[in-house]
């Protein structure tokens, strides 16, 4: 079961997690998201997580989620800050994975009792002054030199490509 949370901020939204998540949680979920980011405007997620069953989501949920998601690419970039409040060790694991493979999303996980330091944490920008403030385009180009680096190691780790090529690969990376 998902319940929103109010945060008394326009600019976090707040959800519960206790045991399983079908079709009507992820519709809650996303119909909150959306009513908060008009305008492209980002937002920030607070979420406890009381208690997960894995086995518990239904199929019906996984499938509201990437309907939401395809409907509205516009949603994870338009995350610009979450929070997990939860006991739970593997939760806690499983977020910091999720805020690496989301390069917009920046994330930590608090445990039950620092729900004051969460919210406090998404209200504080502790990013500014390091930020490169990088627009699209150039995130875009930045991604497009790392894929294509990484390739060319990839057919160099291979042994697909002559000493000379190698050599130059590995200068230019």
């Amino acid at each position: 079961m998902i319940e929103i949370i109010n945060t008394f901020d326009n600019d976090i939204v707040g959800f519960r997690f206790d045991g399983g998540i079908d079709k009507p949680d992820m519709e809650r979920v996303y119909d909150a998201l959306e009513s908060k980011m008009t305008n492209n405007k980002k937002v920030s997620v607070y979420a406890e997580v009381k208690s997960i069953s894995l086995t518990g989501i239904t199929w019906e949920a996984i499938k509201e989620e990437t309907k939401r998601l395809l409907n509205h690419p516009a949603i994870l970039p338009n995350l610009a800050k979450a929070v997990v409040v939860t006991d739970e060790p593997w939760i806690k694991k499983e977020f910091a994975v999720e805020c690496a493979l989301m390069p917009t999303l920046e994330g930590t996980s608090f445990s039950f009792g620092e729900e004051d330091k969460a919210m406090e944490w998404l209200r504080t920008d502790q990013r500014k002054g390091l930020r490169l403030d990088l627009t699209e385009s150039e995130m875009t180009q930045v991604a497009f030199f790392k894929s294509a680096a990484g390739f060319g190691l990839g057919l160099m780790v291979a042994g697909l490509f002559s000493k000379r090529q190698s050599r130059n690969i590995g200068l230019g990376v």
